[in-house]
Parts: structure tokens; C-alpha cells; sequence
């Protein structure tokens, strides 16, 4: 007991614990900075027991809300304002009101930074709201059954985004060689620095390592309900709702919406120990009908049984599933990381088969799928049969409809009108440092022919009654770094590649590179991979990313990233190239301020028509965007977060020149562990689409929020959860937005007459 172990270990006098000690437990009078933290040297008893400011670990903690707490997004309805300029002094009073408020009220000791996380992943360009969502859902389920540290695998913490490959290998390593005594004790493992082990926090804990055994008698008492009801609707009414007699819907039927304005979802999920799972789930969008005679019940449903850990069987999935194998370039429905700031994590981790438990009514599977595990090896195999909506005959399926919406009779025409079948397997060869696998997918439209209308730019899409892909996946890491890639071949013989390089040769430093070449007539109609582009084909690219601690407050983080079209391109009638590259800085003194500057540059092509008397010619022309973020966040007390965020954006094309900003506050208040509000004012004036600024916004639990603002106008909403108990919560969202340069919102169907558009949306959460 008395002999001192290497890279780390609390002392015997450090008491053991099941759960993750409260801030208020361990407390310090000094406050180990960035860089010891990146250390391997371990904190004394005396420094863990003593009783004034938490360690670095503690305060990132940030006194906020649980991930249940934090999803508790809604919105106010603003008075009405009727002019401008009284806005504008609205807004300053509000800010300069804000930033004087001091309010005391107790300690809530979960971390939320993942949430940011998240909003760093929305803005990269032609990010999938549905992915981000379903990630967000992952998240969240894992934040209310976190992992234990003692026994922690590889593939559990894969599901964490944020972990690079370098940091899992040293964290089992470190689980491994010591008996893990307390969760504070991350610090001490290498590569592991600051900002990640505050996302960690929320996901993991120290407790017993014990297996319960699946049995009758062992299961029901352990059984888990979980229920969400949902529900949501616009004030003003929109121009797919509009009285009108039935004479007038029957000569124009798609002028109209066949069913109500409200959005409805219900969720019911029931769990066991994370053994057996299982997942209901029915939603109607907004102008969907529920119960005429066009429509019977939820426009979408999904559900999944999922059974994992038993012998062998290390997963089997019956209902509805989603894949991902090696870096996605053969087989990839779930979420991809794409270009961010956070640069070690570029490469694709989360293999294998998901549950499908969100409303997405895409990018999943329907059948069976399992896996099975030998020593090393691990073999996966799948079969599933789904229905799309589609724009079709019956012979050809010219496009998907993606969209998810069954709203007109137009729509309900495209209605499961293709059917996909996909089957095929997986294997992986796996030991503590290598790993290889071998993919092969299947996939027919049911004697259909996929041939999209013929443009210059599609040339070599898809087309084919059926189709395959192979693809070998491969990787090596160690302590300090990590090569992960994968070759893929279709049916016709042509090839991708993706290859990553992940280096942290320094606990100051760590490097991303990345090199991929995607054929421009490789086609996968699963793939999911790292590009500029939302598809895995004619694109070929060169990523740098680094990210320095340049001092114990200060961290610089950022990308460059070149790319060519070999050939056209949507809007881009030639072969082209660009350049995209990222920087961050963020300086944070202590745990009460943090400040945040991001700069994002952009080069890229597209299509410009010049007129001539005799007709029209098209040119391929570059333009350049810049966008700038500001964003300063402070804790002024224990229940009580302001974060104000500027944006400003610029775009140049030939002589055009446009601007736009965007400012705004947010407030969040916790005064105590049953009740929570966020609420936001803000005010946007941008020169058009182009200038466009994605702001992300609280929203209720499980759901996610990112909307975009061009023109002008001023932008509140609030969020109000009540924990009504421990088995029951309630949150409610309502949210204006004022328009100043328009008197028409939006248009078609969802055209409002007025400068105002109003959303309200309620949520019921039971657990028991």
C-alpha cells in the first residue's frame, strides 16, 4: 500500500467511492492550472480533502444544470414592439440589466460542455440536422447511464465523439494498470487535456465492477420506463391551413395541408441494465394528418429490441438499426464528424450496429442485425427491407424524398412509393493495437431502376437496378498516435480512400492529417464519410488541423482544408477547387469567465449567367466568405449563466458585396434543482441568404435546435423545465421572431401574412 505508483494513483488515504464525489466534496485552496492537469503527477490527500476552491476538474463543472436539466429549452413571447429603435433600446436595457444581476441560490453539480460541443459540430457547412439530433439523443441517454470506469470497454467509450482513438488507448491503459480509486483521477492520464475531461465528466463514474446476471428474477426489479409526449404549434396561421370550401380543395388539392397545424410525438422506451432495450416511438409533423381518411394514426413510426452482452452475442438488433463500418466509405448511416475545431477526432470510431430510437425517418435500416464475438474476432451481419418515399413509377425511381413530409396530396402520392433491401456482413480482426476489417454491402430496389433525369453534374450517379460495395478498413495506435483509414471499391471497379493521422507527441500540442480521393464515378448509396461534400464521390482533399496550449489560459486551435472537383458539381458547371480553414482562441483566466474568438475562411465556386442580346452564357466563378465569433461566457454565481455572442459575416462574389451581424444574450438560471429557465434576446441585420448566420438555441429535451436568420429582424425565446418530480418533468418553449424588411414570412404553403412568427412547443417527461 505504501508503494508509489507510477503516472498517477490517489494515496490509500483517498476513500473509495461508487459514484463521482460532488464539487463540494473535494475541495482546494489552489488551483492546479491547464498544464498540470496534463500532467501525469497526482494530487496529495491533503490537496484532495482541503476545504476551499474546487480543482480544475470541479470547476469545469460549472455549477449548472444535469443533461436532463439542460435540455429545457424554451421561449417567451415578446411584447409587441413598434418600432425599431424601441427594440434596440430593449436590447441594451436587457444586456445592461443582465450583466448586473447577482442572484445565489445552491450548487448543481453537472457539467453541460458537451452541449457546446454540439454547436461546434452544427456549424460546419451542410451539417445533417437529423444527425446532430440523433447524436444529441445518444448523448443524453448515456448521460443518465454513465459508464463505469472500472469496467469501461473500448466500444463504449467509441460512442463518446469526442474521444479521439489516442486518448481512449491511454485511458484503458491507465483503467488497466491501476485500480482506478477516483474519478479525479483523469487528470492523471496522458493526452487526456483540460477541455476534454470536462465533456467526459458527465458520462462516466467510479463504482463496483459487477457483473448482474440475465435472469428473470435478476431483471424485473432493475426494469426502467421511460415516456415523452410532445407537442408543438404556430400562432400565426400559415397559408397551407386556409379556410376553403371542398369544392375549392378538390380542383386544387395541393394548395392546401391535409391535416391540423400541430407537430405530435410519442416516445416509450423501457431499458435493463443496458442488457435489453427496447424503443417506441410515433410522430406527425405539422400539416400531417393523424386520423381521416388519407391517413390512420402517426405519419412515421419506428421501434427497436435491442439485446446485447450474452456469450457471443456481443449485439443483436430486431426493428430498426443503424450502421457504420470503418471511416464510411462502404456503409456508414450514423453520425460523421466532419471539419472542426476539434481536430482529433476527424476520424470515424462508432462502428458497428446503433439502436434507431429517434423520429428520424432516415438514414436507418428495418430487419434484423447481430453481432458476435470470438477472441478477436467479431463478425456482423444484417438484412433489411425498407420502404421510401420516392419520386417513382413502376419501373423507375428518378429520386428519394427526404424531407420526411406527408403534408399534400402530392406528397402522399410519393408515399413508400421504393422499396430498398440491403443484407449484407462485416468482420474485424481487433488486438489492443491493430485492428483490420473487411466490409461488404448489398442493396437492390425491389426490380426498380434508380436513374435519376440526366444533368451534367450527375452524370455518374448511381444507375442500376442493383449495386454493392466492398470496403477494407484499417488501424494502428499507440500512446502517442493514430492511423485509421479505409479503401473502398463499388461494383464498377472504381475506388475511394480516406487515410487520418492522428499525433499528440506533446501534452502542449496535438496534429490531424488527413488525405482522401474519392473517384468521380464511385457511387455508395450508404456512404457517409469525411468531405466538403454531402456525398462520397469526385472529390479529392488535403486537412491540417492542430490545436496548442499556448499558456494555462490560453488555447489556439484550427484547420486548413484544400479540395478539387475533378468534375461538375450542383451550381458548378466545370471541374473546381477550394479552400476552407478554421481558427479558435479561447481564453479562459478561471472558472468564472470564458472567452471564445472563431474566424472561418472560405473559397469556393459557382455558376454565374451573364446576358447577352442573342442569349445567356455561364461562367464558373470563385467567391469568398469570412465569419467571424465572438462569444464571452461567465458563471456570476452558483445558479446564474450570461453568455453574449457576436457574429459577423461577410460574402464577395464579383461585385457583390454583402454583410450581415448578429448579436445576442443568453441567460440561464437555475435557482434550484426543480426549476430552470434559458432565455435569449437578439437582434440580426444580414445583406441576404448569403450572409446567413445558424445560432444555436436551448430547446426542450430531446430535441435539438439550430435555426438560421437572413434580413432583419429581432430574435427572443425562452425555456421553462420544472422538475415537477423525480419521476416527472415538465418544459414548455415559446419564441418570436420579429421581421423588420418584410411583411410576407416565408412562402407556398408555409407563407404568414405579418412581420411576426410565433412557436410554442410542450414536452411531458415520465420515468418509472
Amino acid at each position: 500500500m505504501n508503494q508509489v505508483r507510477t503516472n498517477s494513483v490517489a494515496s490509500p488515504l483517498q476513500v473509495r467511492t461508487n459514484s463521482v464525489a460532488s464539487p463540494n466534496q473535494l475541495r482546494c485552496k489552489s488551483e492546479p492550472t491547464p498544464l498540470q492537469l496534463r500532467t501525469n503527477s497526482v494530487a496529495t490527500p491533503n490537496q484532495l480533502r482541503c476545504n476551499s476552491e474546487p480543482s480544475p476538474l470541479q470547476l469545469r463543472t460549472k455549477s449548472v444544470a444535469t443533461p436532463n436539466q439542460l435540455r429545457t429549452n424554451s421561449v417567451a413571447t415578446p411584447n409587441k414592439i413598434r418600432t425599431k429603435s424601441e427594440q434596440m433600446k430593449i436590447i441594451t436595457v436587457i444586456i445592461l440589466s443582465l450583466n448586473l444581476l447577482q442572484i445565489h441560490a445552491q450548487e448543481n453539480p453537472k457539467n453541460t460542455e458537451w452541449m457546446d460541443f454540439l454547436e461546434e459540430l452544427y456549424m460546419t457547412e451542410d451539417a445533417d440536422p437529423a444527425s446532430i439530433e440523433q447524436l444529441y439523443d445518444d448523448l443524453s441517454y448515456i448521460s443518465e447511464r454513465p459508464f463505469n470506469l472500472r469496467t469501461v470497454t473500448r466500444k463504449e467509450l467509441e460512442r463518446l465523439p469526442f474521444l479521439s482513438s489516442i486518448q481512449i488507448e491511454n485511458l484503458l491503459y491507465y483503467v488497466y494498470r491501476f485500480d482506478l480509486v477516483d474519478i479525479y483521477e483523469l487528470k492523471n492520464v496522458k493526452s487526456l487535456d483540460f477541455v476534454t475531461i470536462n465533456l467526459l465528466l458527465p458520462f462516466v463514474y467510479v463504482g463496483e465492477a459487477k457483473k448482474t446476471p440475465l435472469n428473470l428474477k435478476n431483471t424485473l426489479p432493475h426494469v426502467k420506463h421511460d415516456v415523452i409526449l410532445r407537442t408543438g404549434y404556430t400562432l400565426q396561421q400559415k397559408a397551407g391551413y386556409k379556410k376553403s370550401t371542398e369544392e375549392d380543395k378538390a380542383a386544387r388539392p395541393n394548395k392546401y395541408y391535409l391535416g391540423n397545424p400541430y407537430y405530435m410525438s410519442l416516445r416509450y422506451g423501457f431499458r435493463t441494465n443496458d442488457d435489453i432495450q427496447f424503443g417506441f416511438a410515433g410522430e406527425k409533423d405539422a400539416g400531417e394528418s393523424f386520423w381521416n381518411k388519407h391517413h390512420k394514426g402517426f405519419d412515421h413510426y419506428t421501434f427497436n429490441l435491442n439485446l446485447k452482452n450474452r456469450g457471443i452475442l456481443e449485439d443483436l438488433h430486431i426493428g430498426d438499426y443503424r450502421l457504420s463500418f470503418g471511416q464510411g466509405l462502404a456503409m456508414n448511416t450514423n453520425f460523421i464528424m466532419g471539419k472542426t475545431t476539434f481536430i482529433t477526432n476527424i476520424a470515424q470510431m462508432n462502428e458497428g450496429i446503433k439502436r434507431h430510437a429517434t423520429t428520424d425517418e432516415n438514414n436507418y435500416f428495418s430487419g434484423a442485425a447481430a453481432s458476435l464475438k470470438i477472441n478477436n474476432l467479431q463478425f456482423t451481419c444484417f438484412g433489411s427491407h425498407r420502404l421510401h418515399d420516392a419520386n417513382a413509377d413502376s419501373l423507375t425511381v428518378f429520386s428519394f424524398k427526404n424531407d420526411g413530409y406527408n403534408r399534400t396530396l402530392n406528397d402522399m402520392e410519393k408515399r413508400n412509393s421504393a422499396t430498398v433491401n440491403t443484407g449484407g456482413g462485416h468482420i474485424r480482426w481487433r488486438t489492443e493495437s491493430v485492428n483490420i476489417g473487411l466490409t461488404a454491402v448489398y442493396y437492390s430496389f425491389a426490380g426498380k431502376q434508380l436513374n435519376p433525369k440526366r444533368q451534367p453534374y450527375n452524370i455518374f450517379y448511381l444507375r442500376a437496378k442493383d449495386f454493392f460495395n466492398t470496403g477494407i478498413n484499417y488501424g494502428m495506435h499507440g500512446k502517442w498516435f493514430a492511423f485509421q483509414g479505409e479503401t473502398a471499391i463499388d461494383r464498377n471497379s472504381k475506388f475511394a480512400t480516406v487515410n487520418n493521422l492522428l499525433l499528440n507527441p506533446s501534452s502542449l500540442f496535438d496534429l490531424a492529417i488527413s488525405y482522401r480521393s474519392y473517384a468521380r464515378d464511385y457511387n455508395a448509396f450508404y456512404a457517409r464519410a469525411f468531405s466538403e461534400s454531402s456525398t462520397v464521390s469526385n472529390e479529392s482533399g488535403f486537412y491540417f488541423g492542430w490545436k496548442i496550449y499556448l499558456s494555462t489560459c490560453w488555447e489556439l486551435s484550427g484547420y486548413i482544408d484544400c479540395f478539387k472537383f475533378p468534375w461538375f458539381k450542383y451550381g458548378i458547371d466545370s471541374p473546381s477547387e477550394g479552400s476552407e480553414s478554421v481558427q479558435k482562441m479561447t481564453f479562459k483566466p478561471n472558472d468564472k469567465w470564458e472567452l471564445q474568438a472563431r474566424h472561418k475562411y472560405k473559397s469556393k465556386s459557382k455558376n454565374k449567367n451573364k446576358d447577352y442580346n442573342e442569349g445567356s452564357e455561364t461562367f464558373v466563378k470563385p467567391y469568398y466568405q469570412d465569419q467571424w465569433q465572438f462569444r464571452i461566457t461567465t458563471d456570476l454565481n452558483n445558479c446564474l449563466q450570461l453568455k453574449t455572442r457576436v457574429d459577423y459575416s461577410r460574402y464577395t462574389f464579383l461585385e457583390i458585396l454583402e454583410k450581415g451581424w448578429f448579436i445576442s444574450e443568453t441567460l440561464s438560471w437555475s435557482p434550484k434543482y426543480k426549476f430552470h429557465i434559458d432565455a435569449c434576446a437578439g437582434y440580426y441585420d444580414t445583406g441576404g441568404y448569403n450572409t446567413r448566420i445558424s445560432v444555436y438555441e436551448k430547446s426542450l429535451l430531446n430535441a435539438f435546435s439550430f435555426p438560421s436568420f437572413y434580413g432583419e429582424g429581432f430574435r427572443m425565446y425562452m425555456v421553462v423545465r420544472w422538475n415537477v418530480s423525480m419521476r416527472a418533468s415538465v418544459c414548455m418553449k415559446i419564441g418570436n421572431t420579429r421581421y423588420f424588411d418584410r411583411t410576407t414570412i416565408s412562402s407556398d404553403l408555409e407563407a404568414i401574412e405579418g412581420r411576426d412568427k410565433t412557436d410554442i412547443s410542450c414536452l411531458l417527461k415520465c420515468n418509472f
